[in-house]
């Protein structure tokens, strides 16, 4: 045996490792603890073909030699090592990768201490193998079949949310693996694996290739080209389509850092994904948006999945709009459009209701100061489209001006207006109105002016009152407070 031989036997396999080598350094969809691993596995198989061809090297000398009783237990654990290398390349084990390695572990002192116990195997003197009389004759087999179970196991569960187009290449290759592993097995025939394995990690690399193009990096959700991909290649079979959009992830960016952005949208994502069903495809089609595909479900289906995942969400802290549509006669971008105008409703009542409830907090603050400080408290509130639907005087207000209850002072903006004093309401008014137009937010109502009370005594009030807007500007709700500076008016003069 020399160089040249080896070089010509294991030529496919070196060709193809150094080509995949090579492809590895302009990866851009990878990570690189990916790539760094794929490389590794790389110098694992070329190490088995060269392990493997030394020891069919030492069969053919007439005597025994300490190569060939290490050599042996060294390829044999070598074919599940590189399994497992393949297997850490996509992370498919976090948690409990030290299990995987617990069987190659325990394996390693039996089998290099085999050739004196006689467990397994042995040679002897004159350099002939003899397998043990026992079952265990067969654990190197036992061995690299119990990880290819593992690793098809891994896959499968690994991209299940994915369709079973993209997981065809690898498995039919795994299997064919197994297969051939079985038949030497059964017919007794020899055999280095170095020129599979090869074949089997660029099959495989290039499926993670590709899924990992289709993945989200971020979500490990599909990505949005897989989305338009699939709604023209899955038009046939998706039968709804949903639409989700997170709310306040700005805000989570810009006050709690980026950080906190990105563990908001993974932990959607594992809400989106955590219903396990079947023939669903969940994307993430832009920042804060995602979408979901079903096939050949119902619309009941669709509706409990979608209780489902809001259920999941209701667990967190983050906030999510839905809408979805069913697909009628295969037009896919009408129920996209319908499913989207559903979730901007769902989003806009969601985010009317939050402010909602700001407003009614601050409201309440701001209710307890007023009594704190003897003050008066006003609000009003306002439709989508900037209107005032009411208006709201505090007991404590028409205490102050001498009034008792609703009746004697009703809640209408000309209850307070016509008690202006004729010198002063163009100007009050001016200021209120101009505040509600401000959709800048700059401005603060804030005016001083004289007012009759009930006994028709004309006294001076300082009346301030902030406006909550909604997003797109429009009034939302208008909460201030006005205090009787009479008495300190009086005192400066």
């Amino acid at each position: 045996m020399n160089i040249v031989s080896l070089l010509l036997s294991d030529y496919i396999m070196i060709a193809e490792l150094l080509g995949l080598w090579i492809m590895l350094g302009s990866n851009v969809h990878l990570k690189r603890r990916t790539i760094k691993t794929t490389r590794v596995v790389i110098i694992l198989i070329f190490t088995e073909a060269l392990f493997s061809t030394i020891e069919r090297w030492t069969r053919g000398l007439d005597h025994l030699t300490y190569a060939r009783i290490i050599l042996t237990p060294t390829v044999y654990l070598l074919h599940p090592i590189i399994m497992l290398g393949i297997m850490d390349m996509a992370e498919y084990v976090k948690k409990h990768r030290a299990l995987l390695y617990l069987p190659v572990l325990i394996s390693a002192p039996l089998l290099y201490s085999s050739q004196w116990t006689h467990l397994v195997y042995w040679f002897s003197p004159d350099n002939v193998y003899h397998a043990a009389d026992s079952v265990l004759r067969y654990y190197p087999y036992f061995l690299f079949l119990l990880y290819i179970i593992l690793f098809v196991g891994a896959f499968t569960v690994q991209y299940i949310r994915h369709g079973t187009d993209e997981r065809k290449g690898i498995l039919v290759s795994i299997i064919a693996a197994a297969v051939g592993l079985i038949l030497h097995f059964i017919l007794k025939v020899e055999v280095d694996y170095s020129t599979l394995f090869a074949s089997l990690l660029l099959i495989y690399y290039l499926s993670l290739y590709v899924l990992t193009a289709k993945e989200d990096t971020l979500t490990r959700l599909l990505n949005r080209q897989c989305y338009y991909a699939d709604s023209e290649k899955l038009k046939d079979q998706i039968t709804a389509v949903v639409t989700v959009d997170m709310n306040d992830l700005k805000k989570f960016n810009d006050v709690q850092g980026h950080d906190a952005g990105d563990k908001a949208l993974i932990t959607v994502a594992e809400c989106l994904t955590k219903t396990g069903m079947q023939n669903k495809r969940v994307y993430r089609i832009g920042g804060d948006e995602f979408a979901i595909f079903y096939l050949g479900k119902t619309e009941d289906e669709v509706k409990a999945d979608i209780e489902h995942m809001q259920s999941e969400l209701s667990k967190t802290k983050y906030e999510c709009a839905f809408g979805y549509e069913m697909v009628k006669d295969k037009d896919i971008e009408r129920a996209i459009l319908a499913a989207d105008r559903e979730m901007y409703s769902n989003k806009a009542v969601l985010k009317d209701s939050n402010a909602r409830r700001i407003a009614a907090h601050r409201a309440a603050t701001i209710r307890v100061m007023h009594e704190a400080l003897g003050s008066g408290m006003w609000s009003m509130e306002f439709d989508e489209n900037g209107r005032m639907t009411s208006v709201e005087w505090s007991p404590e207000f028409r205490r102050m001006i001498g009034y008792t209850d609703e009746n004697d002072f009703p809640n209408k903006l000309e209850s307070w207006s016509d008690l202006l004093h004729p010198d002063d309401k163009d100007r009050v008014l001016k200021e209120y109105n101009d505040t509600i137009m401000d959709y800048s937010g700059q401005k603060n109502y804030d005016v001083e002016y004289r007012m009759r009370i009930k006994n028709g005594e004309w006294r001076r009030f300082h009346a301030i009152g902030r406006l909550l807007r909604r997003d797109n500007g429009m009034p939302l709700s208008y909460v201030g407070m006005f205090v009787d500076i009479t008495d300190k008016k009086n005192g400066e003069a």
